[in-house]
């Protein structure tokens, strides 16, 4: 019967004219791994379910395990403030880890598309674009409500790389990326040449363009890194099996730590939703990612012992969720 509904999940997905990397898996067994369209249409490269693409926010899941295990070494403590790290930081005896963990900090947010010449070319790319954000007034009291928030998750990359004396690039190929043998991930530098990258593009109504150039720097520890739907795969039976962070921290990622509304709250760097789905209440842990070029998710469903993988690089938000929602239905019909 699984057999059927991967076949049927197949031709969804080519129906859709779905372009990115999907993965799908039962317990431990990888039941589908493939990528449907293009890497880059001017040159008609195919992708294939190594091609590396960005993931966007689920950047952040990554950046959680981190902080987690330097919790694990005791080099800091969800409780510890913010102006532990960054002494002069407004209001940052207030927050806290944990606060920028869970989007509760009330830092304003920035966006992608502003501009960032002055950053790009400051003498501390991180502190300059702190800067942007820093002396903003909060926007609600610390751990009251949730806001997402890239802003914290970049403070996250910049306390990481403070506390360790490595980049943030380098801590995770360090302890998270090569004892796991996640060879096809990393952060998204624009300058380097990575084999395999796909371009990035967007929907602009119905036609595909390149997408608009971004110096990944900016999402930092909240958005720039890219990977492989492999790769996530076994960042989620790395999870499971306990072998970058201890159960006990994996068990505080899938803990309810904010509510965002009634059936879903925010972890550490997970969504945590409890709803209805195919006629059955289910739990679905996720992270979700977007942005220029780039729709991405990673769902685990514990009960059915479920994980479903996409990226694309196109950011046709509408074809994506379609897809992701009758792959859903396909799977987890009763």
């Amino acid at each position: 019967m699984i057999d059927d509904r991967i076949k049927k999940v197949d031709k969804m997905l080519l129906d859709k004219a779905f372009n990115g990397t999907v993965l799908i898996s039962y317990g431990s067994k990888i039941l589908l791994s493939k990528g449907y369209g293009f890497a880059d249409l001017e040159l008609d490269v195919l992708i294939s379910p190594q091609t590396k693409m960005r993931i966007a926010s689920i950047t952040k899941t990554i950046t959680a395990i981190a902080i987690l295990q330097l919790v694990e070494k005791k080099l800091l403590k969800l409780d510890d403030p913010l102006s532990k790290f960054i002494p002069d930081y407004p209001h940052g005896e207030e927050i806290t880890m944990k606060h920028l963990l869970t989007h509760s900090s009330g830092i304003s947010n920035f966006e992608l598309d502003m501009d960032f010449y002055e950053v790009e070319h400051a003498p501390s790319f991180s502190e300059k674009l702190i800067d942007l954000f820093k002396f903003k007034p909060l926007q609600f009291i610390p751990g009251t409500t949730f806001s997402y928030s890239v802003s914290g998750y970049f403070l996250l990359g910049y306390i990481i790389e403070r506390i360790t004396g490595l980049n943030y690039a380098e801590y995770l190929k360090i302890n998270i990326f090569e004892p796991l043998h996640m060879e096809n991930s990393g952060f998204d530098n624009y300058q380097k040449i990575i084999k395999g990258r796909a371009k990035n593009y967007e929907l602009d109504g119905s036609i595909i363009r390149n997408g608009n150039f971004v110096d990944m720097r900016i999402a930092g520890a909240g958005g720039g890194l890219y990977s492989t739907a492999e790769d996530l795969y076994l960042l989620q039976m790395g999870l499971l099996n306990h072998q970058v962070i201890t159960k006990e921290s994996y068990n505080m990622m899938l803990t309810n730590q904010i509510e965002i509304n009634e059936q879903t709250h925010y972890g550490f760097g997970l969504f945590l939703e409890e709803t209805e789905i195919c006629g059955k209440n289910r739990n679905k842990n996720y992270h979700t990612g977007g942005g220029p070029g780039v729709r991405a998710i990673m769902a685990y469903y514990p009960e059915d012992q479920l994980l479903c993988i996409m990226i694309s690089n196109i950011n046709d938000k509408n074809t994506f969720n379609e897809a992701h929602t009758l792959m859903e239905e396909i799977l987890l019909a009763e």
